[in-house]
């Protein structure tokens, strides 16, 4: 199916960028808008909403930043650090703002999985449902966070 002027402007500002040298989307092919609907899918499927999701993920982002690079123990072997970096980026979608750079990166000790939190990916996750694809550095997959952080339903 052919893309909208707006679909295609989006997928273009998704691409890598003097912005994002990785882009948003990865090695990832689909279109956003299957993107999109399968993470929400997979976090519905979870039985968590989007909104319990980004508490925690704000939660965490703002304890970890506010450590001042300290790891801090989130839960029985799951870790967090805040790596800062100078600077701003600005958001794909269009008048959406800029947001701070740093991450916060999660780690599940006993598996060793690792998934990395930041400014934009929490609101691009909040306010357009979008997770990143695949193959992404910061893609926050709905899944693997939700089983690092052993987030269930309030």
């Amino acid at each position: 199916m052919k893309q909208s002027p707006s679909e295609q402007k989006l997928y273009e500002n998704l691409q890598p960028s003097k912005f994002s040298s990785e882009g948003f989307l990865g090695t990832d092919t689909r279109p956003v808008n299957e993107i999109i609907a399968d993470d929400l899918q997979t976090i519905e499927n979870l039985g968590i909403t989007k909104e319990r999701l980004v508490s925690v993920l704000k939660d965490i982002y703002e304890k970890a930043k506010n450590s001042l690079g300290a790891e801090i123990i989130i839960a029985p072997n799951t870790i967090v650090r805040f790596y800062e970096s100078m600077g701003r980026i600005p958001s794909p979608f269009k008048g959406d703002g800029v947001f701070e750079k740093g991450e916060a990166v999660v780690t599940d000790k006993n598996s060793g999985k690792t998934s990395i939190i930041t400014a934009l990916s929490i609101n691009l996750i909040e306010k357009h449902d979008f997770f990143q694809g695949k193959g992404s550095r910061y893609r926050v997959d709905p899944a693997e966070i939700v089983q690092i952080l052993n987030i269930t339903a309030e």
